[in-house]
């Protein structure tokens, strides 16, 4: 975040709100080709509104040289955990859960194929703790085709 003259508090404040909050908010609360937002609708006026005021204390806690000194991928990075973390307590559907800790995951209704099972709609999905402290995703899948629903399983990780 260098920047060549001093600024005062409500200008570092402005600046970090268009550079960094506003396109993260843009980005994650909006679907792309590669990504759907895993924020549920009904939440994201408060999440915003959380996520920026804990982001500004966040900010809050650095000198100003300290901010002028850091990275741009340490300021995004903090959003994001920030962001994530605020949407999380905000959801209590199991399902909501999981799409807010893995966003890149398959959800409820998506098509996936996999063999042996073949194409299908992911009609159920469940984390799963494992003795060896391991967090499974388990998927369960319904096959138009055969009218049978199949299951497969993978490790998460963070």
């Amino acid at each position: 975040m260098n920047a060549s003259r001093q600024m005062n508090s409500n200008q570092i404040r402005s600046m970090i709100s268009i550079r960094f909050l506003r396109p993260g908010f843009d980005f994650w609360f909006s679907d792309h080709e590669h990504i759907r937002s895993p924020f549920p609708k009904n939440i994201l006026e408060t999440v915003e509104e959380r996520t920026t005021s804990t982001f500004f204390e966040w900010i809050g806690g650095f000198r100003e040289d300290e901010l002028y000194a850091m990275e741009e991928k340490e300021i995004v990075e903090m959003f994001e955990t920030i962001l994530f973390n605020e949407a999380f307590k905000l959801v209590e559907d199991e399902d909501q859960q999981l799409s807010i800790s893995y966003p890149f995951l398959p959800r409820l209704g998506d098509q996936v194929n996999h063999q042996p099972g073949g194409p299908g709609k992911v009609i159920n999905r469940k984390a799963i703790a494992t003795k060896e402290n391991k967090t499974l995703m388990e998927l369960t899948v319904f096959n138009h085709e055969t009218e049978k629903t199949w299951q497969t399983c993978f490790e998460l990780t963070a």
